[in-house]
């Protein structure tokens, strides 16, 4: 029985830190590519939100729980719906696409100075990101700490440089890196 507990619990911190891989990808594209323009869907709904929060942070605390969560929930349900069609039966992956659609939810809470007590509560532990913690993020050269999900993939990825790394790949088959630039919110 208890074996059975711990390799629930293990599968269960397992699926949070790939689900905090997956969102640092994404944030980490996001921050290094995606620029107005390039399409009105990506613009109305990731570019320009990106954008005005990288201007002002603070901002993602002023929408709703649906403003703030509309895009990553709507990727889970097409990932979920995916996984179904594809007989997927593990609740593994199921797992990590719930955590992923609630990457936002967390990534304000990072942002808040009062989050709900049990989430306050959460982040003492680093299984969510802190509003310290993600801060970093929001310093120049504004090229680490992209995971919004937990406090313990981060401080590994920015010491490995493992975001510098990625970069320079994606160099070296013909893409500019150009982050902090004002068409993407730096300074």
């Amino acid at each position: 029985m208890l074996i059975a507990l711990a390799s629930y619990a293990g599968c269960i911190l397992l699926s949070l830190l790939i689900a905090d891989f997956v969102t640092g990808l994404m944030h980490w594209a996001e921050d290094t590519w995606l620029k107005p323009g390039a399409s009105p869907v990506l613009d109305r709904y990731i570019v320009n939100d990106n954008i005005e929060h990288h201007r002002v942070p603070g901002k993602i605390r002023s929408g709703s729980y649906c403003e703030t969560n509309r895009v990553c929930i709507a990727l889970a349900v097409i990932v979920t719906a995916i996984l179904a069609l594809c007989r997927v039966h593990l609740w593994e992956p199921y797992l990590v696409v719930a955590l992923l659609s609630h990457s936002n939810q967390v990534h304000r809470w990072a942002h808040s100075s009062r989050p709900p007590r049990a989430v306050q509560l959460i982040q003492r532990t680093g299984l969510l990101q802190s509003t310290a913690h993600h801060a970093e993020h929001h310093k120049r050269p504004y090229a680490s700490r992209f995971c919004t999900l937990t406090a313990f993939l981060n401080p590994v990825l920015d010491r490995i440089r493992f975001w510098h790394a990625l970069e320079k790949i994606a160099v070296a088959f013909g893409a500019t890196v150009q982050r902090a630039t004002p068409a993407r919110g730096g300074y």
